[in-house]
């Protein structure tokens, strides 16, 4: 017999959930389309080099061997094949891309989490503007109100602020990495135990406070008012003071500031935002600036800012109802079948499977639809019940 249980990580999707993705899916592509984005599709499979950049390991990834027994990859990041894809094809830029497709990661044991997840996302690349992040944040607010009922709150960051801090305190490069990990983790005992070799500096204080500087947009600036910071730090402060402004123009849309989050992925040089919903602890919407985008795969690297959106929070959190239109049912005899080609053609109905047209029209009756016969002429005709008195 076969074995008939799912792997670990995965399921069937089908019914009102898959229905309901494959229209939000098709509304944001839509969206884009529209807005000029690119469509790209890169294979499900790429070689172990395009994801240099991850702790492979840690990142749960699902390794193979081709015939030629070069390792292989089931991509678990949509972005790095991207940037391969633009190294390996003439693509003129800057363009602005999107792709929709399958990522895979083994998620931890009795996490709740799957291991495989639709994800779609674009990649603005060649436009060093802030205009790049302020269209993916537009995005994040339009899907937000379109199928969240608003709730996506944006949480502001920047990737190169704890280096910004830590690179006028000390050239230790493994004292650094210390200070970051147990900083992004809010590991307060070992964090306070690395940075007690500061606490004759002025900026011990604000050392002691950086895990806790996150949360409302203001109060936070209005906590890092308090101190001096190095002239890099406060250029990015400026710069998120400067976009939570532009960002609170926009309807219903809450902006928070997180200064001891670590970056969604250790490509990343500039500003980062994720979007969330307070009910669910994953990010919707994951994003932000990487100028170094293409360096890995040619000599000419490219800014580009890229933002991913979790299709499957979407498909279980969104407050769409999708209404089916009601189809008349058309009945037909096999010999019929040129007929009824044409009559597709040119009316919107659902072929009856039924074998009887009395078994039909009890079908028609309970979904509550007209049906439909075709006549010696080819014409249409309305059965109705006098029609087997």
């Amino acid at each position: 017999m076969y074995k008939v249980n799912l792997p670990l990580g995965t399921r069937d999707s089908f019914g009102e959930r898959e229905k309901k993705k494959y229209y939000i899916k098709a509304e944001i592509e839509k969206k884009l389309l529209v807005n000029n984005f690119m469509k790209v599709s890169t294979p499900l499979l790429e070689h172990k080099e395009v994801f240099s950049e991850f702790d492979l390991k840690q990142m749960g990834t699902y390794q193979l061997l081709d015939s030629n027994d070069e390792s292989l990859i089931l991509r678990p990041d949509l972005t790095l094949p991207l940037a391969r894809f633009l190294a390996t094809n003439n693509v003129k830029l800057p363009q602005k891309f999107y792709y929709v497709g399958e990522r895979f990661k083994i998620s931890k044991a009795l996490s709740g989490k799957y291991n495989q997840m639709t994800q779609a996302g674009i990649e603005i690349v060649g436009y060093p503007s802030i205009r790049a992040e302020l269209e993916c944040m537009l995005m994040i607010n339009q899907i937000s109100t379109e199928f969240l009922e608003g709730k996506a709150q944006i949480e502001l960051g920047h990737a190169q602020f704890a280096d910004a801090i830590l690179d006028e305190l000390t050239q230790d490069s493994k004292l650094k990495e210390k200070i970051k990990n147990e900083l992004f983790r809010k590991n307060m005992p070992k964090y306070l135990a690395y940075i007690d070799a500061f606490k004759d500096q002025k900026v011990y204080e604000f050392l002691k406070k950086w895990p806790r500087l996150f949360g409302n947009i203001s109060w936070v600036l209005r906590k890092i008012s308090e101190f001096e910071l190095p002239i890099k730090a406060q250029q990015i402060i400026n710069q998120l003071t400067q976009i939570t402004s532009w960002l609170e123009q926009l309807p219903n849309q809450k902006v928070l500031l997180d200064l001891s989050v670590a970056p969604p992925q250790s490509y990343y040089t500039g500003i980062t935002f994720k979007g969330f919903i307070e009910s669910i602890s994953d990010y919707v919407f994951s994003g932000g600036r990487y100028n170094q985008l293409l360096e890995n795969f040619q000599e000419q690297a490219e800014p580009a800012v890229g933002m991913g959106i979790d299709l499957e929070i979407l498909a279980d959190f969104s407050d769409i109802n999708i209404e089916q239109d009601k189809k008349n049912l058309l009945y037909y005899y096999p010999h019929q079948l040129g007929m009824v080609n044409q009559i597709l053609k040119k009316h919107d109905l659902e072929l009856s499977m039924e074998n009887k047209l009395e078994d039909a029209l009890l079908v028609a009756k309970r979904k509550n639809v007209e049906l439909y016969v075709i006549d010696k002429g080819g014409q249409l005709q309305n059965v109705i019940e006098d029609s087997f008195d």
